[in-house]
């Protein structure tokens, strides 16, 4: 919400988790900021769904739950090209296994509740971007005061010891129920 006005509109694709829509629709909305959904695949949906206000597009690749999947950068490509800002929610893959930054995104969010804690221990959340972004994020999280104790703090980097081998555990599970 931090890099985003009233008046601005933002691209959400269709296939996100719940409290995803609930943020967009209940939130931003409130706030004056447009949200319109659009296929994740489909590239040129995404194209066309761009308007002149347009700040973001945002997306979860692979989606929670139906597991779809988009070209992050062919995404991010677009997104720049119209100058708009693509944020991919990386949840499921985790750093470990997709690093959207490198495929052109300009801010990277993960649940570190799931994977990255391995557990469920304790809830918590991680931003990651290019500078330019991450100023107007860090001043809102300052403002806003979301941060982690000290103890939960340590409970994650305990996770991160593990994240590459539980993540190649979880591709190999995959592989082969498939």
């Amino acid at each position: 919400m931090s890099l985003c006005s009233a008046g601005d509109h933002v691209l959400v694709s269709r296939s996100v988790f719940g409290s995803t829509i609930s943020l967009f629709d209940k939130y931003f909305k409130r706030f004056g900021i447009e949200v319109d959904y659009v296929p994740l695949a489909e590239l040129s949906g995404w194209d066309t769904a761009i308007k002149a206000n347009t700040k973001m597009l945002f997306v979860e690749s692979p989606s929670n739950p139906l597991a779809e999947l988009v070209d992050i950068a062919a995404l991010a490509e677009i997104a720049h090209a119209r100058g708009a800002m693509l944020i991919v929610d990386n949840c499921f893959c985790t750093p470990a296994l997709q690093q959207p930054l490198l495929l052109g995104a300009d801010i990277v969010v993960h649940s570190a509740t799931k994977f990255i804690d391995g557990q469920g221990r304790c809830m918590g959340g991680v931003v990651a971007g290019r500078s330019e972004q991450m100023k107007e994020v860090v001043g809102f999280l300052r403002t806003a005061g979301p941060t982690l104790s000290p103890f939960n703090a340590w409970i994650f980097l305990k996770g991160l010891e593990t994240l590459n081998l539980r993540m190649r555990a979880h591709c190999a599970n995959a592989q082969a129920l498939a």
